[in-house]
């Protein structure tokens, strides 16, 4: 069997097998008496009011954020809660910023194993807004009122934390600090966040499941969400994602809901926010981060809705006496209730990698020592690639130390931000000849470097860029295996032969196919969903910049693009 055969073997192989080893997906019991909902969203919506009008501009570090704070405390020790401040500070905008989140206890029977359901909305707003109504002034009422209902219903069988977190704008930093202050997360039995759920056009609730970083919501509490709310009359549906947005969202782990750091640390958590016709799409863009986000947009019948089905949920959890645990990525389909996960996924996700090591094996000869000499004269021409391109990140670090770019504690600016919006073109000029003088520099050292060396064969080069890859995607399966979907259009790189004058165009555009998953998620997260345009690319630096996009990441993805910049540049010699 030829080579050729052998790898198309393997990927039908590989999608006959993902058909066949779904199996059933989670059964949820719904326990929880419908009639009990007592939400009023008349009651929420005077509490938005009086929330945002008083307190406007309370973005992180202001003292309308701290006065916001004091006035929250205040109402929810009206309500019997018991709370408490919570106050550290980060550096943003290479500045001090003191933030503060209000951490609320509802003492529940039992205080022992898997005992608190968190619910938190965060009571800052981004600073190119007054109000910050929907952002997250809704969400903000729904627990104030949740925390009178519940109050009055004391004690209840588990506890409830109810968090007021600050500068979720700057990348969910309240969230994030509470679970890394708690003492023992595998206590919280499950956390809701709620964000943008009030405004008028809102027709149902969506969920967002993305961890900050890594890990997926669980599907057992995304699917009690949506069946919790089914089984009280009148409420809004609830979406499950779709099996393909699953996979970006695994594959993209960037988190812009308070969800993401519970998921990334193991809780099983959600995020509420409100869903809406597509005919809304440039409307709810352009009141994003917007002075435009005011009480004027918001409603009685939204927020009631979205208040409702939290407190279906929260119900529902407070009935359950066990809860199930997940880990790993997995795929649901809704329609035949079917889950892919476990080893059957694993097999794919190994299978996959696998191809580029075979690949790399199978070509340029198949004597171990014939390749280990081949690969030691093709290593000076992939590090005279690689090492410029991991140069040029180390100097956005340089450029943060010497204050060229600005410095933030995890995420860079906010959206519609100025800082985002403006790009900084001594810091990306600066860049451009950095990057540029590096390849200069790399470029003749490997020709130094490789003058006494015999000229490996094209093959011999390209066995050695697979191998990389191969490598790449095994450091990929241990950190974030659905991850794997950047290098997938890689496998047009297997048909990069190496080819010189005219037909050369031929290997570059295979070279640009392989980056295509990338331009790809680019333009989602860059211009269709933040509508950035080319100024996503500064983000782009940006998050390198302030270690947003990790350098053990930075490595790997500058290694791919250097293996694949060593095959079309073709220094080796053609068999």
């Amino acid at each position: 069997m030829n080579t050729q055969k052998k790898f198309a073997f393997a990927i039908v192989f590989l999608i006959l097998f993902s058909i066949t080893a779904c199996s059933p997906g989670p059964e949820n019991k719904i326990n929880f008496d419908p009639n009990a909902i007592r939400f009023d969203g008349t009651r929420a919506f005077d509490i938005e009011s009086e929330f945002v009008t008083q307190f406007t501009n309370r973005h992180s570090g202001t003292d309308q954020n701290r006065l916001a704070t004091e006035w929250l405390r205040e109402q929810f020790t009206q309500s019997g809660w018991n709370c408490s401040f919570d106050e550290w500070e980060v550096i943003n905008y290479s500045e001090p910023l003191k933030l503060r989140n209000v951490v609320c206890r509802l003492p529940g029977e039992i205080n022992e194993g898997r005992h608190e359901i968190l619910v938190v909305a965060h009571h800052d707003q981004a600073s190119t807004t007054i109000q910050g109504a929907d952002n997250d002034g809704s969400g903000i009422a729904i627990l104030l009122h949740l925390a009178e209902i519940f109050d009055a219903e004391k004690p209840l069988k588990y506890t409830l934390v109810f968090v007021a977190t600050d500068a979720e704008e700057y990348g969910m930093l309240g969230s994030l600090r509470y679970i890394q202050t708690h003492p023992n997360t595998d206590d919280i039995i499950a956390g809701i966040s709620l964000d943008n759920v009030g405004r008028e056009y809102y027709d149902s609730m969506n969920m967002e499941l993305v961890g900050l970083s890594r890990k997926y919501g669980q599907i057992w509490f995304a699917l009690t969400a949506r069946d919790a709310a089914r089984a009280a009359d009148g409420l809004w549906d609830v979406n499950l994602r779709a099996p393909i947005d699953q996979a970006l969202d695994q594959a993209v782990p960037i988190s812009f809901m308070d969800q993401g750091p519970m998921v990334s640390a193991g809780v099983p958590a959600i995020g509420f926010t409100g869903g809406y016709p597509m005919e809304f799409s440039d409307e709810h863009y352009r009141l994003w981060h917007d002075p435009d986000d005011t009480m004027a947009r918001q409603s009685p019948g939204s927020v009631g809705q979205s208040g409702a089905i939290t407190e279906t949920l929260i119900r529902q959890l407070l009935t359950m006496q066990e809860f199930p645990r997940e880990s790993g990525p997995y795929l649901y389909f809704d329609e035949s209730q079917q889950v892919f996960r476990g080893a059957p996924l694993w097999i794919i996700f190994i299978g996959f990698v696998g191809l580029f090591f075979l690949g790399s094996y199978l070509i340029g000869g198949r004597s171990l020592k014939e390749k280990l000499s081949a690969w030691r004269a093709v290593l000076p021409d992939f590090l005279g690639w690689w090492l410029p391109l991991v140069a040029s990140i180390l100097l956005l670090y340089v450029f943060v130390a010497v204050g060229i770019m600005l410095e933030y504690d995890l995420y860079p600016a906010t959206t519609k931000d100025p800082e985002i919006l403006n790009p900084n073109w001594l810091a990306i000029t600066l860049f451009l000849l950095g990057l540029a003088s590096f390849l200069f520099i790399g470029r003749r050292l490997a020709r130094k470097y490789a003058g006494h060396i015999k000229s490996p064969s094209f093959k011999h080069t390209k066995s050695f860029a697979l191998l990389i890859i191969g490598i790449v995607g095994i450091y990929i399966l241990l950190v974030n295996p659905f991850s794997l979907l950047f290098i997938a259009p890689t496998l047009f790189w297997f048909l990069i032969q190496g080819r010189r004058g005219i037909t050369k165009l031929i290997d570059i555009i295979l070279f640009l196919l392989g980056g295509l998953l990338v331009y790809a998620l680019i333009y989602q997260f860059g211009f269709q969903t933040l509508r950035y345009n080319f100024t996503f690319l500064w983000m782009f630096l940006m998050m390198f910049a302030i270690q947003m996009i990790g350098f053990g990441t930075a490595l790997i993805s500058t290694g791919v693009i250097a293996a694949g910049l060593m095959m079309i540049a073709n220094t080796s010699q053609n068999e």
